[in-house]
């Protein structure tokens, strides 16, 4: 028998992660919309800041999930879509390291120190590099396979929760789970 639930610090990491991957995304965006200024460089910092605390919480995350109990596919579920939910966590793990080092790099081609709301300062060791286009347009192509594969992610936990009606979706919100029954 699978386990019900995944273990609390999953949980609570996955959740945490999620806020950082949505609030670095916002604020990018947001910063976007502005002129260079203060208020772009604190969005832009404030971007920079949720990305690395992604990277920094992704081998916690990794840890608990290998180490915690894992609910495995639900009853019924063909091998393929096991093995596709399979690739689809790859994907995301993948992005979650790739993204922030490709921002991380972006910051080393810059034109002058990137400066991380004052707690740190990523020098711009590879400024002079002819490198800062390609770098940033790896990152951009990175955030948009982050929102694919967050998209995917979003669709198959409702498909899970509206279509089939499974308890794989409420394996991350212990209180909207079915109770087990001994």
């Amino acid at each position: 028998m699978t386990q019900a639930r995944y273990s609390l610090p999953s949980i609570v990491l996955h959740w945490t992660m999620a806020l950082a991957i949505l609030l670095a995304w916002a604020g990018v965006q947001m910063a976007e919309m502005l002129p260079r200024g203060a208020g772009r460089a604190f969005l832009v910092g404030t971007h920079a800041l949720f990305g690395l605390g992604v990277l920094a919480l992704l081998l916690p995350r990794i840890l608990a999930r290998l180490l915690g109990p894992s609910p495995g596919a639900a009853e019924g579920t063909p091998d393929w879509e096991a093995r596709l939910a399979l690739a689809a966590h790859l994907l995301l793990y993948a992005l979650m390291v790739a993204l922030p080092l490709s921002g991380v790099a972006t910051a080393l081609t810059g034109r002058a120190p990137f400066d991380v709301l004052g707690l740190l300062t990523i020098p711009n060791a590879f400024a002079g590099t002819g490198l800062r286009r390609t770098v940033k347009e790896v990152h951009e192509l990175l955030a948009n396979a982050m929102l694919a594969a967050v998209a995917l992610h979003v669709a198959a936990t409702l498909w899970h929760a509206f279509v089939r009606r499974d308890d794989v979706a409420a394996r991350m919100m212990p209180r909207l789970g079915r109770r087990a029954t001994g």
